[in-house]
């Protein structure tokens, strides 16, 4: 699946099954990228303090971020940009200033 498949597939579920979230403004988008960035977090630390192990809880952390990536689509989404172009940007920026031109 592209970046741009996955955008459109994402805003249509959004607007079906959420259909109170499409006036969402994008700080409501911002807080919901911060909320499952924490439970992330959460998960990780839980690791770092000896309570799991990371194979033990690989796939919830590879699902919460996916639910981060998922939330920035569609902040991207409210600020009427394209995924794949945002990102690619913010990539080729930071190659340059690394003085990376893999």
């Amino acid at each position: 699946m592209t970046f741009d498949e996955f955008q459109k597939l994402n805003t249509r579920r959004c607007r079906e099954a959420f259909p109170g979230s499409d006036p969402w403004p994008i700080a409501t988008w911002a807080l919901a990228v911060a909320g499952e960035a924490g439970e992330l977090c959460n998960i990780l630390k839980k690791v770092e303090h000896g309570d799991f192990t990371l194979e033990q809880v690989r796939k919830q952390v590879l699902d919460e971020l996916a639910d981060v990536v998922t939330y920035c689509d569609l902040a991207i989404t409210r600020l009427n940009a394209r995924t794949e172009d945002v990102i690619m940007h913010k990539f080729d920026e930071v190659s340059a200033r690394v003085g990376w031109d893999g």
